[in-house]
């Protein structure tokens, strides 16, 4: 998909405000109230991503490690507002990321404005080796992608704006057939939260050093 993207990586000293409902286990939320949609409900209203977002969490590795599977290459640090006003990353004729990364708890955290690579299977299917990704995407039509690998493998895939199927731990975290616009994207953040035991909150976002980092994807065409 031929999309201007800009992913970031939040940087590791402005984590601290993030409190995870759990320090359990990566794929369980075993946690004392489990997310649902209605935790994350404040994000319908954020403006900052009208044309659409993608967050992506990586088990496992450090953000170094995590930019050298995808070959990137660093750039510089920046905030929240440059962010969202930096517009979207494509530059010249070579199609390309722009992305940053950090450690939160045991996994690392990608954000994209108006990107896809978190959900891209040429991308995320290298990355997921010997680990799991996580990521749920949105385009500006409303509908997106919600997948989990591990080790490559496909553990969930689906639209969460039209779910073909809904399973119960789909329906834990709010989906139904026929889901709104507003609960979709709420779901799939709670059922995120569920599957890393890590939470996203608009402080963490706000309050962020983002380190944008250069992902060329022909450097994954052929992977």
């Amino acid at each position: 998909m031929r999309r201007r993207s800009l992913v970031l990586l939040l940087a590791a000293g402005a984590l601290s405000a993030c409190t995870p409902r759990s320090t359990g286990t990566p794929a369980a939320a075993a946690t004392p109230r489990d997310a649902v949609a209605d935790d994350y409900r404040w994000f319908f209203p954020v403006p900052d991503f009208g044309q659409g977002y993608c967050f992506t969490w990586v088990r496992d590795l450090t953000p170094p490690q995590v930019i050298k599977r995808l070959g990137g290459r660093e750039l510089e640090r920046i905030n929240w507002k440059q962010l969202v006003e930096s517009g979207d990353g494509q530059q010249g004729t070579a199609y390309r990321y722009f992305i940053g990364i950090t450690r939160v708890g045991d996994w690392s955290l990608i954000v994209e404005d108006n990107g896809d690579l978190g959900v891209t299977d040429r991308l995320v299917r290298p990355l997921s080796a010997g680990t799991t990704v996580v990521g749920h995407y949105r385009g500006a039509d409303g509908h997106g992608r919600f997948l989990q690998l591990t080790d490559g493998r496909v553990e969930l895939d689906f639209d969460p704006a039209a779910p073909a199927t809904v399973t119960a731990a789909m329906s834990a975290v709010g989906f139904a057939p026929g889901i709104d616009a507003g609960t979709s994207m709420a779901a799939s953040f709670a059922l995120a939260e569920r599957l890393t035991g890590q939470q996203m909150t608009q402080s963490l976002l706000i309050s962020s050093t983002y380190l944008l980092t250069n992902v060329p994807i022909e450097h994954r065409k052929n992977q």
